[in-house]
């Protein structure tokens, strides 16, 4: 991840750093006003991939000038723009993930579950998610 990290940041004109995605290990960087978080995940067939996922990450777009988090704006889906930018510039294959992509990502989540013995991405064992409900 570490080399394709690299690749995405010259594309994009960042620098990606160790960091953390969902509590999972995770290249992070800081771009266009969004925290970009890249992870390799189990995809169709085993095979390992490269996940890309952005968020928010500008306080004007998070909060209201009266601090709330009450905050109305329109969005505009990049997705298609970044594909293509990423494709060109680094030579990789980048697409938008299918269902069966996100089939095969909880699939191999779910045995890594099943490995870590119950275990799931947040750090909760089925005992705390019985005791404490969904957080």
């Amino acid at each position: 991840m570490p080399q394709v990290a690299a690749r995405v940041g010259r594309a994009l004109g960042c620098a990606f750093a160790r960091g953390e995605f969902a509590r999972w290990p995770a290249q992070v960087a800081d771009v266009f006003g969004l925290r970009i978080s890249l992870q390799g995940v189990g995809g169709i067939g085993g095979k390992n991939v490269a996940k890309l996922v952005g968020e928010v990450n500008e306080d004007g777009f998070l909060y209201a000038p009266d601090g709330s988090d009450d905050v109305d704006y329109e969005r505009a889906d990049i997705s298609d723009y970044v594909v293509d930018l990423l494709t060109i510039r680094t030579g990789l294959r980048w697409y938008r993930p299918t269902d069966a992509d996100y089939a095969a990502e909880h699939e191999a989540a779910r045995g890594l579950d099943d490995w870590l013995g119950g275990i799931g991405s947040e750090g909760w064992t089925s005992a705390d998610e019985e005791r404490f409900g969904d957080r």
